[in-house]
């Protein structure tokens, strides 16, 4: 038998459909004269392929057993079936003892086995493999991308039972993965937690067992925000509300049932309505989808809520602009070209070296020269806020703050103009090299220097009854290593664009997920193809095109992966509101 035969059966049938489908079209008469015919061509639905998993084969030898078995057990999360023929492949004893949830290696290939001596007279033995794992999912469903791929070792001893067939007797907890296969089994599930103020859902993603993957992301919402997110957002679920029934279900109308426990009944009306419009907002995919909420068996009466917001950027890019005399301005990126602003600044005499804005017209804050903040007005002369070696350029979020970097320690500006460092134990002895906050004000990436090269984290923001910066929360590691990386800036509610630099030096962008990337079979990060050699990048969340700055000061807009037009020639800097 082949190695990983469960995998490849399945493999021989698709290739036979091809095949067939090949000798049908050679069978069929193509013409090669005659006029141009109109045809319909009707395009069925397409049906969901599965697995066509195998129970252990009569005769197999130990590491034909163990390599199979990893081959079916890793569909196990998606249908409970699998799990049933995986379970042939251990003794009971063995199954029952063998912890499936946690952790879940993700491998870049299938392991390379190596066997202990046996012959047919052994009743025991063992299987080695080297696993090489690229990320890993905890009990909590949070994905980890590795630094770097990690060579784990994994072992399986085996017995020979009295009808000569051998079987797994013990394994190491947790699920080997192939990187591939892990969308198959899994699903990116994105939890939504609204902000203090109510106006903006705060994501959080997870990868939960695509089979019950609503049922464990309900149970994670009613159980309160983890801990990395408890003081930047807010519950709205009362203390000891679980599910009443350990399921969530869809009907055909498309309609989520979600049973609570009655201790939902101590929360008032409109954290009620919040409740259902956070679990509709997580739970629901593709339009119709509504969530009907019960105590026990009783529907309870809802009123519609004026539900938050998801993450976006609100507003035009700025830049800055350096004319044929040296001097530098300000101007507004409006689709492939620069507009004046509405209103002028005051930037005489200025050296704009960065910009930062506020969503919504907030304050416009620029680094004069390579040392000074300054906030802007149209009205007043520029207002310091901040000077030291090696200002960052800033980020200015919805309340007004303005987060930069003096001399690789983080720094916040209130809105009133206070300035002040932002301590955090996991930034000691960790310079930080870039950081932008998110649109809704709630996290933060950052670029730091770390022992072994640049690393990108994303961290809660803690604030006081004012809104302003205290402090943040344990971080989230993000993304495989991008060699060089300089700057991060956010491109999606989960996502952010890294500005790195290859081994040869070249510049690349790297776009990487927080809690892992979307619309990838492994959920890593990956490059993007970009034109030229890009010095600077600004991105928004929503709608807003990437913008991209050359050495040459050429600054170009993403219309498409191959489609890069030109928006303007001699530009300094550039950044969305955030």
């Amino acid at each position: 038998m082949s190695a990983h035969a469960p995998l490849r059966r399945v493999a021989t049938t698709v290739a036979g459909l091809v095949a067939t489908a090949l000798v049908l079209v050679g069978c069929a008469s193509m013409p090669t004269s005659g006029d141009v015919m109109e045809g319909e061509v009707r395009v069925d639905n397409p049906v969901e392929v599965g697995f066509n998993v195998q129970g252990p084969s009569p005769g197999a030898d130990p590491q034909q057993i163990v390599q199979d078995f990893v081959s079916v057990a890793q569909f196990g999360p998606a249908s409970t079936n699998t799990f049933t023929v995986a379970r042939e492949y251990l003794t009971p004893v063995a199954w029952s003892e063998w912890d499936r949830g946690a952790p879940v290696l993700v491998l870049a290939e299938y392991p390379d086995w190596t066997v202990e001596d046996f012959d047919d007279s052994s009743a025991t033995t063992s299987v080695q493999g080297e696993a090489l794992v690229t990320a890993t999912i905890d009990e909590t469903g949070t994905y980890t991308e590795l630094p770097a791929p990690s060579t784990v070792e994994v072992g399986y001893e085996l017995s020979r039972g009295t009808d000569g067939e051998w079987r797994i007797t013990e394994l190491d907890d947790g699920l080997l993965v192939l990187a591939n296969f892990l969308a198959d089994a899994f699903h990116r599930t994105t939890l939504y937690y609204p902000t203090p103020d109510r106006r903006w859902w705060v994501p959080d993603v997870r990868w939960y067992p695509e089979q019950s993957w609503r049922t464990a992301a309900t149970q994670e919402i009613l159980a309160g925000p983890p801990e990395p997110l408890r003081q930047s957002v807010v519950s709205v679920v009362p203390e000891g509300t679980t599910l009443a029934i350990d399921s969530v279900s869809v009907d055909d109308r498309g309609v989520i049932g979600v049973s609570v426990t009655s201790a939902i009944s101590a929360a008032p009306a409109e954290d009620r309505a919040l409740l259902v419009a956070q679990l509709e907002e997580t739970l629901r995919e593709g339009d119709g989808r509504s969530v009907e909420l019960s105590d026990g068996s009783n529907p309870l009466a809802v009123e519609p809520a004026d539900a938050p917001s998801r993450p976006v950027t609100v507003g035009d890019a700025l830049a800055v602009v350096e004319d044929a005399e040296g001097a530098t301005s300000l101007r507004r990126v409006a689709g492939t070209e620069l507009v004046e602003l509405a209103a002028p600044l005051r930037t005489g005499g200025l050296d704009l070296t960065a910009v930062g804005t506020g969503p919504d017209e907030g304050p416009v804050v620029v680094r004069d020269g390579p040392d000074r903040l300054l906030r802007l007005t149209a009205e007043e002369a520029p207002v310091e806020l901040l000077q030291g070696d090696g200002v960052l350029p800033p980020s200015v979020d919805r309340f007004g703050t303005v987060w930069t970097a003096v001399d690789g320690e983080l720094w916040v500006v209130g809105a009133a103009g206070r300035a002040a460092p932002l301590e955090a134990e996991w930034l000691v002895d960790r310079p930080v090299r870039s950081v932008r906050v998110s649109p809704e004000a709630a996290r933060v990436v950052v670029v730091v220097e770390g022992s072994d090269g640049p690393e990108v984290w994303v961290a809660a923001v803690q604030r006081d009854a004012d809104d302003v910066p205290t402090g943040l929360s344990t971080p989230w590691r993000v993304g495989a290593p991008v060699p060089g990386v300089a700057a991060a800036d956010w491109s999606d509610e989960t996502t952010v664009v890294l500005l790195g630099r290859d081994p040869d030096g070249t510049r690349v962008l790297s776009v990487a997920g927080v809690g892992g990337l979307a619309g990838t079979a492994d959920a890593g990060s990956r490059t993007l193809v970009t034109p030229g050699a890009p010095v600077a990048v600004a991105s928004g969340v929503g709608a807003s095109p990437m913008l991209v700055l050359d050495a040459d000061g050429v600054l170009q807009t993403r219309q498409s992966a191959a489609l890069w037009p030109t928006v303007a020639e001699d530009v300094v800097a550039v950044a969305y509101p955030g």
